[in-house]
């Protein structure tokens, strides 16, 4: 059957995982003038000149001294001083966030982000700051609008930045990789990064951003060398064991990330990372049962391992096993005294005892220490609505954003609860977008929340003037697709999906996007396309794998062909039922009944396997050995279920007629053999 919906499984990620570049463009910024930037940097080589010369005879203030100065200059106006002066404090070691945030703010006001960027690579290759916040700083330097485009500024910069030291010049191309991918422009980004690595060949964070870039432009083989080369030259081998094994996992090479993680879990026996890791890709695989065991052997064996609890917490919760959250609360709790979560759950504890005021205690007396903390503030937010004090819960809210007024997570809470009032919800998360315009997540969620809502003309008259105008911003595609699907414009949607994906590089969620749209609109040689260009891309990916070969089984086309790519998604997906279902029906349809009815069985025996069209199939296949009576069972039951859903789709009703001709079908088949049995 086909499979339901696709999730990318772009990375998976412990807490000690190195942080990496977000892949969604953010913003826009305005040309530079390339001569005021020569100026500034001019102002910075002299800095730089005399700090390091020993120039100045006089006593040079102190860091702090200097910062007081670049704030009362800012607050007076004086962008131009204050921007000399938080250069100069944080060269002489002030590498505060109070000084790195006034270095951003004056640099993108006066538009030098070229000097501010060579200062923080200079910094960067002197060990004065880490590679964390200097990526911070250039994401931050150039952030500006709905999306984002790399400034010409930096590569006038560091084409202008005078000779250096090789560290130097690594640093540089680095941070312009940085630049690049944070703008979207992947190739640009893989360029600079080669760069940086001919300057440096074992400089770590560009090996590691160049494997991430090449697999986001799905160079897929070339981002697999490079950090295999570095396993095998031992540069950072335990975090290119991580990053590889999250490449072969965005290529749903699953049976393939798995026996790597398997592998890195026995290097590294006494780190939980990787057995976390393990876990994670049995997840992946849909092997819950598996995933817990491995949990539960790690929570035994690295007691002290946070992820290792948070994963299984949320396992437990998915399959409301009610004892085994329990238990690992306890744990956790025990282990983690002082944590803010540990608090969380003895509230959640004693709310689920029945003591509702225990756990309004419990939250009151941690929010006394912690009067801003998210999590504390959804926890008694969710306490109030297991109360079904809904007013209560939407107050708290309020006073929880009023605290926390940049918290996207709070405002689209606050936007759920508001349902009953909608536009109070688009007026709370219209305000938000526009207190946040430098953030596409805010943006989105505004676009989202008037989708829900079914305010279509608002939707439009916001993103029509962006897609003129960014056409090649990420979220604001994605938000296009989302309103043109929710209008019913399928065939504008599906134009819309035909251009972005006509390039060189389309993206594999815009194909797997047409491939479904297609679907909808009975267009099979479209989906059959569609899903065929995914494979060309990632030949592993389970979702063009199944639902492709389903679609051919159904036409009785290329059937060899078809079960060879769904047993591709069975190696991967073990555990899912839709694609171990397509198994056995192509089985079926190739007259290998045994073989079908095996597959069918298992499929019907996993989470989700026992749909009605699951047990169609199942039933097909007991029909044809010869068990008419078994298959009219299992039918029935198919039948029971459509009957109970509130609202069946179109897909569904086929379904239902479809099963309802078998039944009749069997029946009078049992009907003439039994009679022919009389007669004899």
């Amino acid at each position: 059957m086909l499979m339901k919906c696709c999730a990318f499984r772009k990375y998976i990620m412990t807490e000690s995982t190195h942080p990496r570049i977000k892949k969604t463009p953010f913003g826009t910024l305005r040309r530079i003038v390339a001569r005021s930037a020569s100026v500034f940097m001019g102002i910075t080589a002299a800095i730089f000149t005399a700090s390091f010369a020993g120039a100045s005879s006089a006593v040079p203030p102190r860091p702090d001294g200097l910062l007081s100065r670049a704030i009362a200059a800012q607050q007076d106006g004086q962008w131009v001083a204050a921007l000399a002066d938080v250069q100069k404090a944080i060269h002489a070691g002030n590498t505060q966030p109070a000084a790195i945030n006034l270095l951003i703010a004056t640099a993108r006001q006066q538009h030098h982000i070229g000097a501010a960027y060579l200062l923080v690579a200079d910094l960067a290759a002197q060990h004065r700051i880490t590679v964390s916040q200097s990526r911070n700083i250039i994401e931050a330097l150039i952030r500006h609008g709905p999306v984002q485009t790399l400034p010409e500024e930096l590569v006038h910069a560091r084409n202008n930045s005078g000779y250096g030291t090789q560290d130097q010049w690594a640093w540089r191309d680095y941070l312009l990789g940085v630049a690049a991918a944070e703008s979207g422009q992947y190739q640009q980004a893989i360029d600079w990064l080669q760069a940086s690595r001919l300057a440096s060949p074992k400089f770590w964070p560009a090996t590691e951003l160049l494997a991430d870039q090449l697999a986001t432009d799905y160079q897929f083989a070339t981002a697999q060398q490079v950090l295999q080369s570095a396993i095998k030259a031992h540069w950072h081998p335990r975090q290119a064991y991580h990053d590889l094994i999250g490449i072969y996992c965005a290529q749903d090479r699953l049976r393939k990330a798995l026996i790597l993680a398997q592998d890195a879990a026995g290097k590294y026996k006494t780190s939980a990372e990787f057995q976390v890791l393990v876990a994670r890709v049995y997840g992946l695989r849909q092997q819950q049962n598996i995933e817990q065991i491995v949990l539960a052997r790690v929570v035994r064996k690295f007691p002290h391992f946070k992820p290792a609890y948070l994963d299984l917490l949320e396992l437990a919760q998915n399959n409301g096993d009610g004892g085994l959250i329990e238990n690992i609360s306890h744990r956790y709790i025990r282990h983690f005294p002082h944590d803010v979560f540990s608090t969380v759950l003895q509230s959640r504890l004693a709310a689920q005892q029945g003591n509702a005021v225990l756990s309004g205690r419990i939250l009151a007396r941690a929010m006394k220490k912690k009067p801003a903390n998210v999590q504390l503030w959804l926890a008694r937010i969710e306490l109030a609505l297991a109360l079904k004090q809904n007013k209560a819960a939407t107050l708290l809210l309020r006073h929880a954003l009023v605290l926390n007024p940049d918290s996207l997570l709070l405002n689209q809470t606050l936007c759920g609860l508001l349902a009953s009032k909608p536009q109070e919800a688009i007026a709370a998360a219209q305000a938000f977008a526009n207190r946040h315009l430098q953030s596409p997540s805010a943006q989105q969620a505004y676009v989202q929340t008037l989708l829900q809502y079914k305010y279509f003309a608002p939707c439009r008259a916001f993103l029509h003037p962006l897609i003129k105008r960014y056409p090649a911003g990420r979220w604001i595609q994605q938000s296009w697709a989302n309103y043109l699907d929710a209008t019913h414009a399928y065939q504008a949607e599906r134009k819309f999906l035909i251009k972005l994906t006509s390039g060189s590089a389309p993206r594999i969620s815009d194909l797997l996007l047409l491939a479904t749209l297609d679907y909808q609109l009975h267009d099979l040689s479209g989906e059959e396309m569609a899903y065929k260009a995914v494979l060309q891309i990632e030949p592993a990916n389970s979702m063009a794998a199944n639902d492709l070969g389903y679609t051919l089984t159904v036409e009785n086309k290329e059937l060899p062909y078809a079960q060879k790519i769904i047993e591709i998604a069975v190696k991967n997906h073990p555990g899912d039922a839709a694609s171990r279902d397509s198994l056995g029906w192509v089985f079926y349809k190739q007259g290998h009944y045994q073989r079908a009815l095996k597959q069918l069985k298992q499929a019907v025996e996993l989470p989700g396997g026992q749909s009605p069209e699951g047990l169609e199939h199942l039933g097909a296949v007991i029909d044809k050995l010869g068990h008419s009576a078994r298959a009219i069972g299992i039918w029935k039951l198919a039948l029971k279920q459509l009957d109970d859903s509130p609202k069946l789709s179109p897909h569904q009703h086929k379904v239902k007629r479809r099963i309802e001709d078998r039944i009749k079908k069997a029946k009078l088949f049992r009907d003439m053999q039994n009679a022919g049995g009389k007669m004899m």
